[in-house]
């Protein structure tokens, strides 16, 4: 889970990401120097939210369904138009009938998930969409981001209700291992050579669950990621109070297994402390992983 010392967090007062990730001692002074640099610099190189995905948060806080200034938006973004009606008629909203149109698909998703989704285009691109093809086996870190998504939903949807519904809950917490990779790629471009596999992936592993955490807060997102990031950030933890942050860190872990090639003892989930709390039996826990192996939800593509 990365090694981190546990009452610091990247957002306190004054606290640096370079002062809270333990830097492997492996490495000679010219690299940790190198590293502290780039910790430091971390969040101005964080990506930042489209103008959609900004003017969409600013809707949802109004706390109004606005259809002109939807139309315009999607109307300006046929990608992000395409994934509205293709989330709006799959299995997450058991629609009866198909819609056609985006303006009409928007308003069965509502605000909430129309935000997400400018949310989720920009992770695709900007987090995951860099590194697909160089870590993690290729698109298996997109495709782990969108079944904790997937599995976010729906279980939100089951324990907090259809008006919380999220899929941001798990699939922003699956940003850590890309965006970790992108800073030892600075890094390592700043030292003019590459660190071995092993020392990448540790420390990968380490600086991730910081930079999510970093990521959280900048982003317009809803105070429970934040709560949820720092709470993964700092293994081992209690489990969180909240029940929508249980269900971030449940969807992000849970979205982590089934993406496990020939992972099939679904009793392990079902032991975990955040899915006693949430009480998720097993039945439910095959039922995720029947959604999430169907393919039959698809965010935006690998």
């Amino acid at each position: 889970m990365g090694s981190f010392r546990p009452l610091a967090a990247p957002d306190s007062c004054g606290v640096k990401a370079s002062e809270v990730v333990d830097i492997p001692y492996s490495l000679d002074r010219s690299w940790r120097r190198a590293i502290r640099a780039e910790l430091d610099a971390a969040e101005e190189e964080l990506p930042r939210l489209s103008k959609a995905a900004f003017e969409l948060a600013a809707l949802v806080m109004s706390g109004e369904y606005d259809v002109v200034a939807v139309g315009k938006i999607l109307e300006s973004d046929e990608e992000l138009s395409r994934h509205v009606l293709a989330l709006a008629n799959s299995p997450l909203y058991a629609a009866i009938a198909t819609v056609e149109s985006a303006s009409v698909a928007a308003q069965r998703i509502g605000m909430r998930a129309l935000f997400e989704l400018a949310v989720i285009k920009v992770a695709r691109t900007k987090i995951f969409g860099p590194v697909l093809k160089d870590m993690l086996g290729g698109k298996k870190a997109w495709r782990v981001a969108c079944n904790a998504g997937v599995i976010s939903h729906r279980v939100s949807t089951a324990k907090l209700g259809s008006s919380r519904a999220s899929l941001l809950g798990g699939l922003i917490l699956s940003s850590g291992p890309p965006l970790g990779f992108q800073l030892v790629q600075r890094v390592e471009a700043r030292q003019g050579r590459q660190l071995s596999d092993r020392l990448r992936g540790e420390l990968v592993r380490r600086v991730g669950p910081v930079l999510c955490v970093l990521l959280a807060r900048i982003w317009p997102l809803p105070p429970s990621i934040l709560s949820a990031a720092k709470s993964m950030a700092n293994w081992p933890h209690d489990t969180p109070p909240a029940a929508d942050v249980q269900v971030a860190v449940f969807s992000a872990y849970l979205g982590r297994l089934l993406s496990a090639p020939g992972f099939e003892n679904l009793s392990i989930p079902v032991s975990w402390p955040v899915a006693r709390a949430l009480r998720v039996d097993r039945r439910q826990v095959q039922e995720l992983a029947d959604l999430v192996t169907s393919g039959s939800v698809t965010l935006f593509d690998a």
